[in-house]
This record gives C-alpha cells, structure tokens and sequence, in this order.
C-alpha cells in the first residue's frame, strides 16, 4: 500500500508498505514523479524483481572511488595516475554528496 503526502512546494513524501518487503520511502518534485514511482516500486514487488536501492542512494561519490581504487586499481600494471586523480575527486564537495540529491 502506498501513501502520497504533500509536504510544502517541490516536496511530495511516498511511502510503499508492503508485506515481505522493507518501507520504502522518497521526496519527489511532482505528485506525478511521485504515482509514476510508487507504480515501479510496486511493479517491481508485484513480479518478484525488486531490489532495495537505499543503500546505493546513501553511498557518496568518495566511498565509491575509495573502493574503486582498494578493489580494481590494485589489479593495474600501472594504477599510480588513475589513484592521483581518484583521490584528486575525493577532495571536491561533489565527492561527498550522496545518489539522493541527484
């Protein structure tokens, strides 16, 4: 079951409650962003596919390249100039923002 709330401009809270399956919870833009998401979610519940994404949406930039240069890099003949530049985007204030403010 899913609920649609108005939370003030450019701010629509949905939340799907299902049986078996973790809340789930975002802020959209529009209430049509918001139905369009509910039926995916749902969709995805209906049919047996979905996968929880909330912890890839938490994950920053930073802890991705962290791990980016901890599991592929090691396997480089040469890795010294993509960690330079690896860690050169760590530093930025992008780098710290997780996948809920795109």
């Amino acid at each position: 079951m899913a609920s649609i709330t108005y939370r003030g401009p450019r701010q629509w809270l949905v939340r799907v409650r299902r049986k078996g399956f973790p809340l789930q919870s975002k802020t959209l833009d529009t209430k049509a962003q918001a139905e369009a998401w509910v039926r995916q979610i749902e969709g995805e519940m209906d049919r047996g596919v979905f996968v929880s994404r909330a912890e890839a949406e938490r994950t920053t930039l930073a802890e991705a390249l962290e791990r980016y240069m901890q599991e592929y890099l090691p396997q480089l003949k040469h890795p010294y100039r993509e960690i330079s530049r690896a860690q050169r985007i760590q530093r930025q204030p992008l780098a710290t923002m997780s996948g809920t403010y795109a």
